[in-house]
């Protein structure tokens, strides 16, 4: 049998001055998820996790670099500065703002669930 689905995030929905609390549970894996390798940057070639590369041999640890690879042996270096600039403040709380009609699948990342949190039980006082 699986392990029961973990919540990717747990928090509130408001809307005005209801607040419901949910989770979020990703829906599917995480297979296409974007990852990054480590650059020799001086040479442009991929390093392993040896810290080393074929014809070159061991390498320094501030040529290490991490790069995205967007087609097959080709990579994007990609700065620490633009990462934390792509950083986001977090919060437990979705505010909806505005309902819209109709979205451009091109603004889909992911699909997620949003569940409402399981009503805890109550102790009742008499």
């Amino acid at each position: 049998m699986p392990a029961p689905a973990r919540p990717y995030w747990t928090g509130y929905l408001k809307l005005s001055l209801v607040t419901i609390g949910v989770r979020l549970y990703t829906a599917t894996t995480e297979r296409d998820r974007v990852r990054f390798h480590q650059i020799h940057e001086p040479s442009g070639e991929r390093v392993r996790p040896t810290a080393g590369r074929a014809g070159i041999g061991p390498v320094e640890r501030d040529d290490i670099v991490k790069a995205f690879e967007y087609e097959k042996g080709r990579y994007i270096t990609i700065d620490p500065d633009d990462i934390k600039r792509l950083r986001l403040d977090t919060t437990d709380t979705i505010d909806i703002v505005e309902f819209v009609d109709d979205i451009d699948p091109i603004y889909f990342d992911a699909p997620y669930y949003l569940v409402p949190e399981a009503a805890s039980p109550r102790k009742v006082i008499g």
